[in-house]
Formats: C-alpha cells, structure tokens, sequence
C-alpha cells in the first residue's frame, strides 16, 4: 500500500534521532564491551584448565598402565628369583633339607599364588630319585606317585635340550596348573639332569586371587584430580575374558593398553627355556574413564561451567538490557514531560488569544453585521470549551496519578448521553467544518458517572477532529453488544499503526507522523479515557489502519436495575495505564 512506502527508513531515523535510545544503547555498550572482554578470557582459561586437564588425565592414565603392568610381571616372577634361585646346585646334591625347607616356608610366606615347591635330586643318598613336595597346607616335605610321575616325565623329557628352565601346564587333580622348574645338569658336560627345584602354580588362583590383589594394590596408590570420573583398570586374559575387575564387560573405549606374557622368569631369559608345546598366554591390562574418551571428559567437565557461564551472560545481559529499557523509558518520559508543558502552554494560548480577539472586537462595537457577533460567540464559546477540557483533563490527570479519581454512578440513557455531547460540540464541528453522522438507536441504559463518561467521549472526539486534517467526516454510533453499552467514535485521519496502538493510551504519548512531528496535545486524553472505562468495569477498543483511519469504541456495563455503591475508585494509585484492548 502507498501508506507502507518510507516506513523503515523513518523508523530508523526516528531511532536515530532519539535522544533516550541512543543513550540507552551507549549505556549498553559502555557495559558489554567490558564484559565481553571478561568473558572471552574467562572461556580462553576454560579452554587452557581444559588441555591441562586432557594432559594430566593421559599421562595419569599412562603411567599406571605402565606400573600395572610392571607390577604384576615383577610379581609373577618373583618366586623363581627370590626362592628357586636361592637354592644352589650344591644344596640340592646332596640335599640340605633343613635350608631348602626354610627357603621354602618364605616363598609360601611371600607368595600367595604359589601352591607348592618340589626337589629331586639323583646326586644324594637320602631321598634320592624322590620327588619331594612341599605344599602350602602341610608345610613338610611328601611324595605324591601322581605328582612324581608327572613332573619327572616332562622334566626327564625336556632334560635332552639341556635348558635350565622348563615349563609346562597340565591338570592336575581337575584343575588347570602351571608348572616351572630350574634343572640342573652334571658339570660341564650338561649331559644327564641330576636335580631340579620346582614350584606350581593353581590357574585359577592365579586369576581370581593374586592378579587382582596386586591391582588393587596399584590402584590405591592412584590419585586421580578431583572432580573427574575414576582412573579404571582391566585385566584381560587371551582370551579376552576380564580378570580384573570380576564380571564386569569387556571396556569398548579405553586410553592406553598394554600386554605382557604369563611367564614366571624374566622376558630376556626366553632363549634358556627348554622346548615345550605350552603356548605363552599374551594378557592386557587397559586403563580408561568408563567408557569415556579424554576429550569428551574434558568437555563434560567444562560444560556446566560454560552453560553457567552463558547463563550469567544472558543474566547479565538481560540486566543491561532492563536497566537501558528503563533509562530510555525514563528518559523518554521526561522528555514527554517537557513536550507536554510545552503543549499545554500552546494549547492555553491560542483558545485565550482567540477568546481575547473577539471579545475585545465585540466590546468595541467593530462589528456591523450581527449575524457575525453571532458566530463570534460561537467561536468564543467553542474555545472556552476546549480550554475547559484541557483544564479538566489536567485536574482529572492530576486525581489519576495521585489515586483520587472516584466515579459516582447513576443510570443514564447512553443514547441520550451521547445525543447531549454531540449538540454541545455542534459549534465546533461547524467552525472546523466536520461532517458528524450520527446513529443512535433506541434506550441504551449503564451505570456510569455522567461526568466522566462525556469527558471520555469529548475526548474521543476531539482527537478524531485532531488526527483528520483532511477528510473530516466523523460517525458516532451507539448500540448492544455483548453485555455491554458501546459507544464507537470512527474517523478517516491518519490512522495508528498496529505496533502503536498499545502505546497510545500511555500518558504523554502522541502519534508522530512520517515527518517526525504530529498535532499538537498534551498526550493526556486517551489515557484518561482508559482510566475512564476501567474505572466503570469497561474497557476502550481500537481498530485502525495507518491511512484508512480509527474506530475508538467505549464498553460500558448494561445498567441491571441494581446500584450496590455509588462510588467506586479505578484501583490505579499513582498509575496512568500503559495498554488498553486493541483488535
């Protein structure tokens, strides 16, 4: 439509040229900039804790993989260096039982996944070709056919490829069972087996014992930082079955893995073991964060400081915003304040310069014609009549702000309410040369204030003859509808935009052109009109478009033939209201 043409840039220039919002925004600005500094290195230094953090989580995850791993080869060999070596060719041939018996109460002492020790020796006169065990329940040394059997038919068999180590693993009373053995040949020739020591390990003992007390040994040596998830550690065997910790499933996602073979000697000792069909079990040990990669850790650490972070923003934010809304309101309202004395003062003015001006033409005689002294009385009433309004919207005004403004209700006849105010604005709509249409219909009963009601439609019309400058035609209708007496007041003027029509009914607001300046008034009259309908359990409706013109409609209450007071008060103390009903 033409009347949309030049909208925007005189709504951005309106913007530009008010006062109260550029300094609203300069307020914002001279806040936010600070503040987003602060920010900005306050999230650098999350992103820093965070790398920092990623770091720490690694090498702590790292390191005890490494000490796990350290920790449970040392133990497994430690029964070979710290027993079976400590037992020397010579004490075995012959044998001197009393120190090897010694020797093996410390390894039953020490080492808890060791079940027993054996000795044979050929190169002695007391028990010789005797397999001697020596077992963690009896703790004294016997002969087992079962046993003797089975270790000296695998021994004698590995004798030939003259290895000091040998190994095996074969059941034995139903369960699965590692054997080691430190042989010893004759001297140097290496070509018959003349002794051995010997210890035996329970497979499942091993799994279900000793590999997770030496885990948890570790771990309780492990601090991890404070307020990250756990420092986890797995134990696999090769058959991907998790030892450590018991039951739990295999982790999908860990940080580091290592691996170490299920040998009782040192890995470099690999080439001294004798040939055997035993496979080497590879086992794993992985550490992790529950399933958890380091940086989504890092990032669930981080995000409720930054979601905390953002929240304060938008607090902050919305603070900054309210506290410039409310200078610019401010701000604005004093400017509306400095408006309005202004326009009072021109509104007092002119109706006195005119009022003075014929009067003092009628006093001198001037006049020849008396059909001229005539319209000159109009003219002088008319303008004494807008004064009188103007005086009484201030005074009203005045009540209004201060709480005071009570309404003394009788039952009047809308219709002839209206017909009343229409004739006594007669003049007016002459000298201003408006064309007033009326259509009343029959009794329309309410129970209002006569006084207030014919202000709030004085009102209604003086600011239709006001907003039309050009097509001055006004209809004032009076009708039912819905429960409600409705007086409606349309004119052809300018119109009120859709996104103005909640502020028109402001104290002090005015309708400004596209040229940045509107007619001239106080801002005071529809507010009062508002405070007028509420004040009589009614409201104010407007329906307008920009160019087409306005319909201001009052609602007030049918009279039911029943006074329950005949004073009431709005309720608003110190308030003017800031939106009325709008369609």
């Amino acid at each position: 439509m033409p009347v949309g043409r030049g909208v925007g840039p005189s709504v951005i220039g309106r913007l530009v040229r008010d006062h109260s919002l550029r300094l609203a925004a300069g307020l914002a600005i001279t806040v936010a900039i600070p503040v987003a500094i602060m920010f900005y290195f306050q999230f650098r230094s999350l992103s820093d804790l965070g790398r920092a953090s990623a770091v720490v989580l690694r090498q702590l995850s790292q390191e005890t993989a490494d000490a796990v791993t350290k920790d449970l080869q040392d133990a497994l060999r430690t029964p070979r260096t710290d027993v079976i070596l400590k037992i020397f060719q010579y004490q075995t041939e012959p044998l001197d039982l009393p120190f090897i018996e010694n020797t093996f109460n410390h390894g039953l002492d020490t080492e808890p996944f060791v079940d027993a020790f054996y000795v044979w020796s050929e190169a002695t006169t007391e028990h010789r070709n005797d397999l001697l065990s020596f077992d963690r329940d009896t703790r004294r040394f016997a002969t087992n056919p079962a046993e003797t059997a089975l270790l000296l038919g695998q021994f004698r068999a590995m004798a030939p490829a003259q290895r000091a180590i040998a190994v095996f693993e074969a059941p034995l009373n139903g369960r699965a069972t590692y054997f080691l053995a430190q042989l010893r040949f004759t001297f140097p020739s290496r070509d018959r087996m003349t002794s051995f020591v010997a210890l035996r390990v329970d497979a499942e003992r091993l799994r279900t014992t000793f590999i997770p007390q030496v885990v948890a040994k570790r771990l309780a040596k492990v601090e991890g930082p404070t307020g990250f998830p756990p420092l986890e550690v797995t134990v696999l065997d090769s058959d991907q079955r998790v030892i450590v910790p018991a039951g739990a499933p295999a982790p999908t996602r860990f940080v580091d893995e290592r691996t170490f073979p299920l040998v009782f000697y040192e890995a470099d000792l690999t080439q001294l073991i004798a040939p055997t069909s035993m496979t080497v079990e590879t086992w794993r040990v992985r550490t992790g964060y529950h399933d958890q990669t380091i940086p989504e850790i890092v990032a669930a650490r981080a995000r409720p400081q930054r979601m905390m972070m953002a929240i304060l923003a938008g607090i902050m934010a919305l603070g900054v915003f309210f506290v410039a809304r409310a200078l610019a309101r401010e701000l604005r309202v004093a400017e509306m304040k400095s408006s309005f004395v202004s326009s009072v003062s021109h509104d007092l003015k002119t109706p006195l310069a005119l009022i003075q001006l014929f009067a003092e033409t009628l006093e001198l005689g001037r006049l020849k014609n008396t059909d001229r002294a005539q319209e000159y009385y109009r003219i002088i009433n008319s303008e004494a009549r807008k004064l009188t309004r103007l005086i009484n919207n201030l005074l009203d005004f005045s009540k209004i702000e201060a709480g005071l403004r009570s309404y003394k209700k009788q039952p009047v006849d809308l219709t002839e309410l209206t017909r009343g105010v229409l004739e006594s604005l007669q003049s007016q709509f002459q000298h201003n040369q408006f064309t007033v249409t009326a259509r009343l219909g029959g009794e329309v009963p309410v129970l209002i204030d006569s006084e207030a009601a014919v202000q709030a439609l004085e009102n209604l019309i003086s600011n239709a003859m006001k907003y039309s400058p050009e097509h001055r035609e006004i209809t004032v209708e009076v009708d039912r509808a819905g429960g409600y007496g409705v007086v409606r007041v349309t004119d052809r003027g300018i119109g009120v935009a859709p996104r103005l029509q909640s502020k028109i009914f402001r104290k002090f607001y005015r309708v400004q052109t596209d040229a940045g300046s509107g007619p001239q008034g106080t801002g005071l009259g529809l507010a009062i009109v508002d405070h007028v309908m509420r004040g009589h359990a009614g409201f104010v409706r407007v329906e307008s478009e920009p160019g087409r013109g306005s319909t201001f409609t009052l609602h007030f209450p049918l009279y039911a033939g029943e006074i329950h007071g005949d004073e009431t008060h709005s309720g608003d103390r110190g308030r003017t209201p800031d939106v009325a009903r709008s369609a």
